[in-house]
C-alpha cells in the first residue's frame, strides 16, 4: 500500500491523524482547519477533478496521460455545466407544479417505508419519524461514502438527492391538515402526528415552507459544489 503521507495530494490530520485531501480546508473527521494554503488546496483539487475524470472515462488516445496529468478536458467540463442545468430544470418541477412526484421519489418512497420499519422499536414519535429520518440518512450515508472514497461528482450529486428529499417531505408536511395524498397501506398521516405532537399543526404551511426553502437550499449548495469544479478546470484552462 502506497505512503499516504508521502503523496503530495493526501496528509494526515496533525489534531486526529485521519488522512486527508490536499485541497481539504477542514479534517473531515475532526472538523478543525488544516491550515492548507489556498493555492495548494486549488492546484489538488484541479488536479484531482481532472485525473477522476480521466479514470471514468478512459484513455483516449496519446492525449489521455496528459489529461491525467492536468491538463483541461472540455468534456468534463462542459458536462458539469450541463448537469447543474439539467438538475435545475428539475428542480423548477415543484414549483411549476402542485404536490410534484418525481421518479426519484418511487426510490424515496422504499426508503421512507423501510425508515417505519427499522426504527419501529423506538418508540411511537421515532417510528412516526423513521421514514423522514430514512429519506435523508440513506442519500447522507452514500454522499459520506463517496466522499470518502474521493468521488467527487457522486457525492455531489448525493447532495442534490438531499434537496431533493426534503422537497417531497415538505409537500408531505403541507398535507398534514387536509390529507389528500395517498398513503401507502393507509394507517395515520406521519406529519399530522409529528406537527401535532410538536404544538405545530397550526403552523403547517410554515413548517412546510420551511422545509421547501431547505431543501432548496441544499439543491443550490450542490450547484455550487459541481459549479466550483467546472471552474477549478476552466482556470486550468486559462494556464494552457
Amino acid at each position: 500500500m502506497a505512503d499516504t503521507e508521502a503523496s503530495p495530494e493526501k496528509f494526515k490530520c496533525p489534531y486526529c491523524g485521519e488522512t486527508n485531501s490536499a485541497e481539504s480546508e477542514f479534517c473531515w473527521a475532526c472538523y478543525k482547519n488544516l491550515r492548507v494554503p489556498r493555492e495548494v488546496r486549488a492546484e489538488a483539487l484541479a488536479e484531482k477533478i481532472l485525473s477522476g475524470a480521466a479514470r471514468t472515462e478512459g484513455p483516449k488516445g496519446p492525449g489521455a496521460a496528459a489529461d491525467a496529468a492536468g491538463s483541461f478536458d472540455p468534456a468534463a467540463f462542459w458536462g458539469r455545466l450541463a448537469l447543474i442545468a439539467g438538475l435545475f430544470v428539475f428542480y423548477l418541477q415543484w414549483i411549476r407544479r402542485e404536490n410534484y412526484f418525481s421518479f426519484l421519489d418511487f426510490i424515496n418512497l422504499a426508503f421512507h417505508e423501510a425508515g417505519h420499519l427499522f426504527l419501529g422499536f423506538f418508540g411511537r414519535f421515532i417510528m412516526m419519524s423513521g421514514g423522514t429520518i430514512f429519506q435523508l440518512l440513506i442519500p447522507a450515508v452514500c454522499a459520506v461514502h463517496l466522499r470518502r472514497q474521493e468521488n467527487r461528482l457522486g457525492w455531489q450529486l448525493c447532495v442534490f438527492w438531499i434537496g431533493e428529499n426534503l422537497l417531497n417531505i415538505s409537500i408531505y408536511a403541507a398535507d398534514a391538515i387536509n390529507q389528500e395524498l395517498p398513503l401507502v397501506g393507509g394507517g395515520e398521516h406521519d406529519w399530522t402526528y409529528l406537527l401535532t405532537e410538536t404544538h405545530l399543526i397550526a403552523h403547517t404551511p410554515a413548517a412546510a415552507k420551511a422545509v421547501f426553502l431547505a431543501g432548496s437550499a441544499v439543491i443550490f449548495w450542490s450547484f455550487f459544489l459541481i459549479g466550483r469544479d467546472a471552474a477549478e478546470m476552466w482556470k486550468l484552462r486559462s494556464k494552457e
